[in-house]
């Protein structure tokens, strides 16, 4: 796949997956079953053996506690088969989230992920928060 066709997935998923929290109906479409996930909070043991799982389920679950949920990315930098990209989101904190149950506060926070692609499709997901990390804003 082309270094564009690349960043297209990768902006619909922010748009499809996150703003209009649709990950379960395009996960299959964009992310491959054996999908690497690194992230915060998750053994990269487990990351490696059920990312896709993790994936989705955290996906839902972050768009399910902030309704109002709306990213953006402010940056996408692609060479290759890699994309780095800004995720700038903002929401109400209105559901329960992992741990967390609803403040009702306005969060707004960002995270850089790095997205490796293969055969089309998103390989290894690298994510960092920076920042204020989402959970101290609402605990």
């Amino acid at each position: 796949m082309s270094v564009e066709q690349n960043v297209a997935i990768c902006n619909r998923f922010v748009e499809e997956g996150l703003n209009q929290g649709n990950i379960l109906a395009v996960a299959d479409q964009l992310a491959l079953p054996d999908l690497q996930l690194e992230a915060p909070g998750i053994p990269t043991a487990e990351g490696h053996a059920t990312g896709f799982d993790i994936f989705k389920q955290f996906v839902s679950m972050f768009t399910g506690a902030f309704p109002d949920l709306k990213c953006t990315l402010p940056y996408t930098i692609a060479e290759d088969d890699i994309v780095a990209m800004d995720i700038a989101y903002s929401g109400t904190h209105a559901k329960q989230f992992g741990p967390f149950p609803a403040t009702n506060n306005f969060v707004e926070g960002g995270e850089l992920w790095y997205v490796k692609f293969r055969d089309g499709k998103m390989a290894h997901i690298r994510i960092c928060e920076y920042g204020t990390p989402l959970a101290a804003m609402i605990s």
